[in-house]
């Protein structure tokens, strides 16, 4: 069997200066997982720019891409990105593309989608972390920070102050793109208030950590913090960077997604931001001992129950069972 992944942003090289883009890292773990594991099977990414050469018995388009009939004879969408529409709306939209299999990253999109489609048989496949890439590295002094984030300001004003802001008060690593858009530098300049992290941030950011450095930045950091997309939040995603910063023996302190404080309670710190974050810094900090143990518990939940290898041995079965 021939299965591919598709993105529908040109593929890169990962071993490029240019910036790869998480679906791409999500495809070609997978692709990875499948051919490791199933020796009757043949998975490759594919792009805009790199498509299949001949028919595939299947396509899984990890974005909100229509079927295309010369890629392959079935198709699959795995929904896997957050998107500002509401759930209902969106599934309505995916459905009258007629793909022949959904797979979700949410469960609560799943649970909606059943409801709605009763007919149509579709699979809950969260992330999963790719353990060959993301796990305990040797510590480096350079990425010795206090607490450090990785991410480009997409999230809001409010979440951002909330959740990230009181990590200036510590030794703060932060990387990702930090400054204001061209338009908003250009035409809004002197209209436009600006938040109160944004000229501090702009200046603390360090740019961008090349993908090869991500975990050990992530094993050599005290605290790493992470937060969440809204709409992830509303449908109750627990996003890949909380399983690779685990992966990775990580100590990680983050807002509050419902699945993740259910399945994984003693595996990280969960925070309701502002004063609250920055006391459970100022504690953790403090207490090395009760900070690894905390790691420890998520790098064995990660490594037993959310590899991607898991992940690609459950989308195989769906597929083999429905499709």
């Amino acid at each position: 069997m021939k299965i591919g992944f598709y993105i529908k942003w040109d593929k890169f090289s990962l071993s490029s200066s240019r910036n790869v883009v998480g679906d791409e890292l999500w495809g070609e773990s997978l692709c990875k997982a499948i051919n490791k594991q199933y020796k009757d099977i043949k998975a490759e990414l594919y792009a805009p720019n790199y498509l299949p050469k001949n028919k595939l018995d299947l396509m899984i388009y990890l974005n909100d891409t229509r079927p295309n009939e010369n890629f392959a004879s079935r198709h699959i969408l795995y929904l896997q990105n957050g998107y500002g529409d509401k759930a209902e709306r969106l599934i309505e939209k995916m459905v009258k593309n007629n793909y022949d299999g959904y797979v979700f990253f949410s469960n609560r999109l799943k649970e909606i989608f059943d409801k709605k489609y009763e007919t149509k048989e579709s699979l809950y496949l969260p992330f999963g972390v790719d353990t060959e890439i993301f796990s305990p590295q040797k510590y480096n002094s350079s990425y010795d920070f206090d607490c450090s984030y990785i991410g480009n300001d997409i999230k809001g004003e409010d979440a951002t102050m909330k959740y990230l802001y009181p990590a200036k008060d510590f030794d703060f690593g932060l990387f990702g793109n930090w400054k204001p858009s061209l338009h908003r530098r250009k035409f809004w300049k002197n209209f436009e208030r600006k938040a109160p992290y944004e000229k501090l941030f702009n200046k603390l950011s360090k740019g961008r950590v090349p993908q090869e450095e991500v975990p050990t930045l992530y094993s050599s950091s005290k605290i790493n913090l992470n937060f969440t997309l809204q709409s992830c939040i509303d449908w109750d995603v627990i996003t890949l960077r909380t399983y690779e910063v685990l992966a990775c023996k990580g100590f990680l302190i983050t807002d509050i997604v419902p699945s993740a404080k259910a399945t994984m309670s003693e595996c990280m710190v969960f925070t309701a931001g502002n004063d609250d974050l920055k006391e459970k810094i100022i504690y953790y900090l403090d207490n090395e001992k009760e900070r690894n143990k905390i790691a420890q518990n998520g790098y064995e939940y990660v490594v037993k129950f959310a590899s991607i290898d898991s992940r690609a041995s459950k989308l195989i079965n769906y597929i083999k069972k429905e499709l």
